[in-house]
């Protein structure tokens, strides 16, 4: 009687390589930027600069930054007024089971950015100021 070979368990393929939040957050992201879009001319200088996502799924924090530094309290009434429609159109637009809850957060990572490039330069300009003579 002749044995058969055993079978080798190949892996699952996988479609993706990346975790489940970050693809809810890619998701999210595109959503709310598309929408951001069609709803007020106050998120016309917003950008989204990154959402995350927790594990459970349930809560997507959206970081955005506005180019013109004057227009934050704009932009952050904008969201106020608008987080309702964001927050339909994001269980109307996706497939998920159960859809975050939306919270929206300046980023200020640039403006620290900005920051720490000026004191950088300062430093430098700095150190190649030549030293004063002496006088005698």
């Amino acid at each position: 009687m002749a044995r058969r070979p055993r079978s080798r368990r190949r892996s699952m393929p996988t479609a993706h390589r990346y975790e489940r939040t970050d693809r809810v957050g890619t998701l999210v992201r595109s959503v709310v930027a598309s929408e951001m879009e069609r709803l007020d001319e106050a998120f016309e200088g917003v950008v989204i600069t990154g959402v995350d996502v927790d594990r459970e799924l349930t809560l997507a924090v959206v970081h955005y930054d506005v180019r013109d530094p004057d227009d934050d309290d704009a932009a952050a009434a904008a969201f106020d007024e608008h987080h309702h429609r964001l927050q339909r159109a994001l269980g109307a637009r996706t497939s998920l089971r159960r859809t975050p809850t939306l919270r929206f957060r300046r980023d200020y990572s640039a403006v620290e950015a900005e920051r720490i490039d000026d004191l950088l330069a300062g430093i430098a300009a700095e150190r190649d100021e030549p030293d004063e003579p002496d006088e005698r």
